[in-house]
């Protein structure tokens, strides 16, 4: 008679759990969905609504070369960044927007 490893079912519930929190930790719960990365600004906004804020700026992403009589400038990608508040107890959510689509989230701190 072979014995199973008992710890292999035990393993597998951690990983399972592991990788849940994993998918949910780059989204924000806009009542029974979630926006998540990838999306347009659109699709952002019909799920979750208005934003609480809205901000843009100009990222830097390195010197273009001067030319002639000029001197070189800064190139950059423009970031608009929406500001979410879920609600008391929840944390401030801020996403960050290139070329119309959601890229990044930061969590701010609680309400």
């Amino acid at each position: 008679m072979t014995s199973r490893p008992r710890s292999l079912p035990l393993f597998l519930a951690v990983l399972l759990l592991a990788c849940a929190g994993a998918a949910q930790a780059q989204s924000l719960r806009c009542g029974r969905d979630f926006a998540q990365i990838g999306e347009t600004k659109f699709v952002i906004e019909s799920k979750c609504g208005a934003p609480a804020a809205k901000d843009s700026f100009c990222k830097p992403i390195g010197i273009a070369p001067s030319t002639v009589g000029r001197p070189p400038h800064v190139a950059c990608d423009m970031v608009e960044e929406w500001t979410y508040k879920p609600g008391i107890g929840q944390f401030i959510t801020i996403l960050q927007f290139r070329e119309g689509e959601l890229r990044e989230m930061k969590y701010g701190p609680r309400q």
